[in-house]
């Protein structure tokens, strides 16, 4: 429980998955206890967020700055994520290179990796697998005591943002990955498959993950003994098999009428080196999420099916932005 004023440096919000996580935040029943700053990069919009009474900072002080003046170690619960390349690819990363299979499509790992079950294999990852360059500094820090650090590892995230910054236009609402699919398959004619999309990956909606950082927060803030540091905190309601779900987008882009067919088809060599992303959406990343359940935590939603059924939303909310042709 907030027993005084918490400051919380907000960074992100603006995003697919921080907005939403930001959205848990404002709505929190002890956010009047919080002393809320944003960090943005966008001018419009940090006007819009100044607009809804957010105080915005644009220079990061160093936390161990911030200790050395206070002893107070601050918190900071980070995400592995997917900015830098405008896709899920450091779970990915994380996850084949464990596995170590980049499937290409071709098969099925039996491979769940657990944040809990599997932590040793996880807190030894080397330096050079995607991501690691971050965690593993992180990690550090936290053992060094002058902050604390828990990491959370989303799989891939669907599913359409509701909150008061998706309303003003702020946060992004689309999920990176499906739309340059989507991009893709319209402009070559028809949705491929790197391989004949044997893969399977871990899927979370994004309301669900975004609760997962606020499940956190309370426990952190109750002063729980919690996993942090080197700990992965994952979170999952389902998983698909990638041709299934290509299949589905590809029946979904037809109907609305984008695509003449419903057909799936293999990438060419070309193709794939033309868009180099489209080979880790081919390969493996299982997981489950033992860690993050045992705060209290669970889905609400459960996938493949809501999954599918957020995949018509999301190709009918880019349809209306108007950034593609329909086909003849």
């Amino acid at each position: 429980m907030v027993t005084s004023q918490q400051k919380i440096l907000f960074i992100g919000a603006t995003g697919y998955i921080g907005g939403s996580v930001f959205d848990e935040v404002l709505k929190h029943p002890q956010v009047s206890q919080f002393d809320i700053t944003v960090y943005i990069r966008s001018e419009a919009k940090a006007k819009k967020l100044a607009a809804l009474g957010l105080d915005l900072k644009l220079v990061l002080a160093g936390a161990k700055k911030a200790y050395a003046a206070t002893k107070v170690p601050p918190v900071i619960i980070h995400t592995v994520h997917p900015s830098a390349h405008a896709l899920h690819l450091e779970l990915n990363a994380v996850f084949t290179a464990i596995v170590g299979d980049m499937a290409r499509g071709e098969f099925t790992s039996v491979k769940v990796f657990d944040d809990a079950g599997d932590e040793t294999v996880l807190e030894n990852l080397p330096i050079t697998v995607m991501h690691r360059d971050v965690d593993i500094p992180l990690a550090v820090a936290h053992e060094e005591g002058y902050v604390k650090t828990f990491v959370i590892v989303p799989p891939l995230v669907y599913g359409l943002p509701t909150g008061v910054l998706a309303k003003a236009g702020i946060q992004n609402r689309i999920p990176m990955g499906v739309s340059l699919v989507c991009d893709i398959a319209i402009a070559r004619g028809a949705l491929g498959l790197v391989g004949p999309g044997r893969n399977i990956w871990s899927l979370i909606e994004v309301h669900d993950l975004a609760r997962l950082y606020i499940t956190l927060l309370d426990a952190i803030l109750e002063g729980k003994d919690l996993a942090g540091g080197k700990a992965y905190y994952a979170a999952v309601d389902g998983e698909v098999v990638w041709r299934d779900s290509q299949i589905k987008l590809a029946e979904i882009l037809h109907e609305v009428g984008y695509l003449k067919s419903s057909q799936v088809d293999e990438y060419t060599q070309e193709e794939i080196a033309k868009w180099p992303f489209l080979t880790p959406l081919a390969s493996n990343a299982r997981m489950s999420d033992s860690r993050s359940r045992s705060l209290g935590w669970k889905p609400t939603h459960s996938s493949p099916r809501d999954f599918f059924e957020s995949l018509r939303e999301t190709v009918e909310i880019m349809a209306e932005q108007g950034n593609w042709q329909p086909s003849n």
